[in-house]
């Protein structure tokens, strides 16, 4: 396996000012996945990504089926005998707030991970956003060398932060927003709120800050690497933005090792794909706009980003 990740696997119903869905396919292990094989597909990189987590025993078959034809290994799923996790949404005019209506954590209650044993050499090891408890079990079981990128969020900082900076501890590649940003060091700047949480990961490690409609931005041996987001975009669903950036640069990565080179080549050529990722998530409800984006339209955006200085 070249890349494992813990992630959520849910059913999400959102508003937004452009139409809504109901029940449609989410999960941040969802978005990043999906996400990780499309960038797979591009890069013709022959690589392995498999999921652990966790479905309900309502999860319809058809949605397995759907998440494997795109190339995952849903080997390390694990179906229970409750519900699958719901989560109810609004987003206002702007996109730029949501309000959680509801939240159902169902099958997530009491879930205990456990990563298949032919993965635990897996070379990148992805922690998608979910409670921090769980992204230290699926950890713990991984061999060291293990390279990890890991995401969050403002609830696990605010209710979980010792837990947090634990995760943050073993991290090599920390991948957060701004508002996040802030919250872990009391600095407002991007730039300077990275510097600080370099002191939060290990030792030669990298920080990448998400900007929103400003793109993102890395921190990475001293050297700032600034990207702008894909512009002119028609937002319909913000949800899983993050994760889909993320799970590219997981098989950016990948992609790397299996090619014996450095894991962090081209790292804005990386940042790039995952900024166009992130659009692509933001422009359909669900991961519809992810499957259905071709690899034409893939560069057509990456062309976009690169010609804005």
């Amino acid at each position: 396996m070249d890349v494992v990740m813990i992630g959520s696997i849910a059913y999400d119903s959102v508003e937004s000012p452009a139409g809504k869905i109901v029940e449609g396919l989410g999960g941040s292990a969802t978005f990043a996945g999906v996400s990780a094989c499309r960038m797979n597909q591009r890069l013709d990189a022959g690589l392995s990504i498999g999921a652990v987590g966790v479905i309900g025993k309502d999860f319809l078959e058809s949605d397995i089926e759907r998440l494997e034809c795109q190339g995952m290994d849903l080997s390390g799923v694990e179906r229970s005998d409750d519900l699958t996790f719901r989560w109810v949404a609004r987003y206002g005019a702007d996109f730029g707030d949501v309000e959680t209506l509801d939240t159902h954590v169902n099958c997530i209650i009491g879930y205990s991970p456990v990563v298949p044993s032919e993965w635990k050499n897996a070379s990148i090891l992805l922690l998608a956003n979910m409670a921090p408890s769980l992204q230290l079990a699926v950890l713990e079981q991984m061999n060291d060398d293990v390279i990890v990128l890991a995401d969050s969020m403002e609830k696990w900082i605010v209710e979980n932060l010792d837990e947090v900076k634990h995760v943050f501890s073993r991290t090599d590649v920390l991948v957060v927003n701004e508002i996040e940003a802030e919250s872990l060091t009391g600095i407002s700047e991007p730039k300077l709120a990275a510097v600080g949480l370099l002191n939060l990961i290990k030792e030669n490690g990298i920080v990448i800050v998400k900007l929103g409609a400003q793109g993102a931005l890395a921190l990475i041996e001293g050297e700032i690497i600034q990207i702008s987001a894909v512009p002119n975009c028609i937002p319909a669903d913000p949800t899983g933005c993050g994760d889909s950036f993320i799970g590219t640069l997981a098989a950016h990565f990948a992609a790397n090792i299996k090619n014996n080179s450095a894991p962090y080549l081209k790292l804005r050529e990386s940042m790039v794909d995952a900024t166009v990722a992130a659009s692509l998530a933001l422009e359909g409800f669900s991961i519809q706009a992810i499957e259905a984006a071709g690899i034409t339209e893939y560069a057509r955006r990456a062309t976009l980003v690169n010609s804005i200085l």
